[in-house]
């Protein structure tokens, strides 16, 4: 009765939500590219008018590319219990509105010339090949992509799935709608359509609890169709996608079982490469991944690219504690490869050496490279950043300064000291 009783509020707020909303313009524009190859990779600007009872997810959250978006109804969204193990269910219970381009020369070029032992002269060939088949619209990979997310569902569900094109129903720009339900009833409608250097795939979902409600599939549907790859119909007060100037892990009450109860933020690293976050929709561990433009000898036992790892956990699952490292034996720090530690350097040691509110700092140098380690327990949870960095490369100074700066500005919040 619990639960029919949240559902039926759930359904009660919706309703409200999107009786009485606005809306907000969301927008994807691609960096300025340096070369006609970025460019054709860059794929599609666009631009969707999402009704506000639907949240945007940055993608520092949500994780995909950079062109995705991905949204969720956010009075139910604030109502459904996160762990880790109901992170991948959350479509059962929480309506949902994603959209993915997939670049056009990309994709013919994967799906149709790709080869391994292409000369140079043959692969300025195909690069050709398929700038024409783009331009020309050639083929009917559209079509393909349908199908092959059709062959997907039929091998997954025994569903009936329905396919819909835009002379059949009133889907534009989209071209084909498929409508089919989840093995857990989920109704998922998989919209897929074309501009001028992508193919856009997207989709709705509505939980089994909210199937009847017409008024919600209208409102999603509504919200997709606004979509626009046109410049010149471009809202210019639109909501953008920006480098956040801070990340930040925020504790809430339907955040269950693993999660930290701790919450933190620091400054964006803005010349390392993010990675990707943990776990989805609210992360607690954000990874960057920096390689180097001077590509590191690869028989050589060096990092090839830079690590940056910020994360917040329960005492029981963090992978490094205070006492341990501060106690840890040199032959016990691992380099890569057969690399081994030269120096260790305890840093909450030195009085001038700012670890901001980190505890324990430890730096361990390797032959051509170091790794840093800063920790602080407190309130049952371990905050930890670690980074490593390679001598001798164009990117030590400036990342070796974005690192200090997360150090430094890293905050801790809902702790009770």
């Amino acid at each position: 009765m619990k639960h029919i009783m949240v559902y039926a509020g759930s359904l009660l707020l919706l309703t409200a939500c999107m009786n009485g909303a606005g809306s907000t313009t969301y927008g994807v524009e691609n960096e300025k590219a340096e070369n006609e190859e970025d460019a054709l990779l860059a794929g599609n600007a666009y631009q969707v008018t999402m009704d506000d009872s639907f949240e945007r997810l940055s993608n520092y959250e949500g994780g995909g590319p950079d062109q995705r978006m991905f949204f969720w109804q956010e009075a139910m969204a604030d109502e459904f219990d996160f762990n880790l193990d109901t992170t991948q269910l959350l479509r059962e219970e929480v309506p949902t509105i994603e959209i993915n381009p997939i670049n056009k020369y990309e994709y013919i070029f994967v799906h149709d010339y790709l080869d391994f032992d292409h000369t140079e002269e043959e692969a300025l060939e195909v690069k050709e090949k398929v700038k024409q088949d783009v331009e020309e619209g050639t083929g009917t990979h559209l079509e393909d992509i349908k199908d092959a997310y059709i062959r997907w569902v039929d091998n997954l569900v025994e569903e009936e799935v329905t396919v819909l094109t835009n002379e059949e129903s009133d889907i534009d720009p989209f071209t084909y709608m498929v409508k089919h339900k989840t093995e857990a009833g989920t109704l998922r409608y998989e919209l897929f359509g074309e501009a001028e250097q992508d193919y856009i795939q997207a989709t709705l979902t509505i939980p089994s609890t909210e199937e009847e409600n017409e008024a919600l599939f209208e409102t999603m549907l509504g919200s997709l169709q606004s979509i626009t790859f046109d410049t010149e119909e471009f809202d210019d007060n639109a909501v953008m996608k920006e480098t956040p100037a801070r990340l930040a892990y925020e504790p809430s009450n339907n955040l269950l079982g693993e999660y930290p109860e701790v919450g933190y933020s620091f400054n964006f690293p803005e010349a390392a490469t993010f990675r990707g976050s943990y776990p989805a929709y609210h992360v607690y561990r954000y990874t960057f991944g920096t390689p180097y433009e001077e590509t590191v000898e690869k028989e050589s036992d060096i990092p090839r690219s830079s690590d940056l790892v910020i994360r917040a956990e329960k005492l029981e699952n963090a992978p490094t504690r205070e006492e341990k490292i501060r106690n840890r034996a040199a032959e016990d720090f691992v380099g890569f490869g057969n690399n081994y530690v030269r120096t260790i350097d305890y840093l909450h040691e030195e009085e001038e050496f700012d670890t901001g509110v980190f505890t324990t700092a430890v730096r361990a140098e390797f032959d051509g490279y170091e790794e840093y380690w800063f920790l602080k327990e407190i309130d049952g949870h371990v905050y930890e950043v670690f980074f490593d960095l390679t001598f001798d490369t164009e990117e030590y100074d400036e990342l070796r300064e974005d690192y200090f700066d997360v150090v430094q500005s890293f905050e801790i919040t809902d702790v009770e000291e």
